[in-house]
């Protein structure tokens, strides 16, 4: 009688195992269980698949409203913008953090701490500074004279050939003072053209020397093709236009100056120790 009750008691354990077992088999149908381990990941050639965040995110107060790849995303991260694009926002930003792009951010963000705490403490320092020399008239007369290829303007003719041999030809005979257009009608053969190009500040660091008449060596296009450059006119800037810029230049050299003075001071106040190196003291230290 007993060992009958015991085994219903048994039997009725076993039913209930059963049954919980089976509810849950229906919650979650087999085949889905595994799905997130086992769906392939799409991948690029050249990109492996996003890894989920290795580290627990903090906790946060607030409902989440979603997660990607592992973060949450908070309602008040929403800040009124539709989820759909804060999703796709921040698939693009763990994108961006796997392809490296934040530490060229933090690459930039420290050249301008370096540049903002530089002008901060040159504002510093500066007040302790004496004042700069005045620049006198005869300063900026000076530096007029001494750099007056920045301060004109020079028209060039251009004479386009097909060869660099035949652009050699050509440099020889507008030096011996030939008319280009009747250089290129010399050639009525090959695809020669004659252009009036202009004022142009580029082409006319072409020139060693600039004076009318001067003709460049023969220079490749980006095309291709090669010309030969003819200085046709000059037109300075006088002195009286550039004035109030070149004061400015040279007050800016002499504060330069300045700083470097007031600096080398600093270092030797603080026992900075400051080496140059060239190439052969580099291959000497390694």
């Amino acid at each position: 009688m007993k060992f009958s009750k015991l085994l219903l008691l048994l039997t009725f354990a076993i039913l209930i195992g059963c049954n919980q077992s089976d509810s849950e088999d229906t919650s979650t149908p087999p085949e889905n269980q595994n799905s997130a381990s086992e769906q392939p990941q799409t991948t690029t050639d050249n990109q492996s698949a996003i890894e989920p965040e290795s580290t627990v995110e903090p906790e946060r107060a607030g409902k989440v409203v979603a997660r990607v790849n592992g973060k949450s995303i908070y309602e008040d991260d929403l800040n009124g913008k539709n989820l759909d694009f804060v999703i796709t926002e921040e698939i693009i930003y763990q994108v961006g953090l796997q392809q490296g792009v934040d530490e060229e951010i933090r690459r930039k963000v420290r050249d301008l701490e370096r540049i903002l705490v530089i002008q901060k403490t040159k504002a510093s320092l500066r007040e302790d500074m004496p004042p700069a020399k005045e620049i006198t008239d005869e300063d900026i007369q000076k530096y007029y004279d001494n750099n007056k290829d920045k301060y004109m303007h020079v028209r060039i003719h251009e004479i386009s050939m097909p060869d660099v041999n035949l652009g050699i030809e050509i440099k020889k005979k507008a030096e011996g003072g030939e008319d280009l257009q009747e250089i290129a009608n010399s050639y009525p053969e090959d695809a020669i053209t004659v252009t009036d190009i202009g004022y142009n500040r580029q082409l006319a660091q072409e020139f060693a020397n600039k004076e009318v008449g001067s003709i460049s060596e023969v220079i490749q296009k980006p095309n291709g093709t090669f010309s030969v450059l003819k200085i046709v006119e000059i037109k300075e800037m006088p002195l009286k236009v550039n004035k109030k810029s070149i004061r400015h230049i040279l007050e800016s050299q002499r504060i330069g100056e300045m700083f470097d003075n007031y600096a080398r001071r600093l270092a030797n106040e603080n026992n900075m120790e400051i080496e140059k190196y060239n190439d052969q003291t580099r291959r000497q230290r390694q």
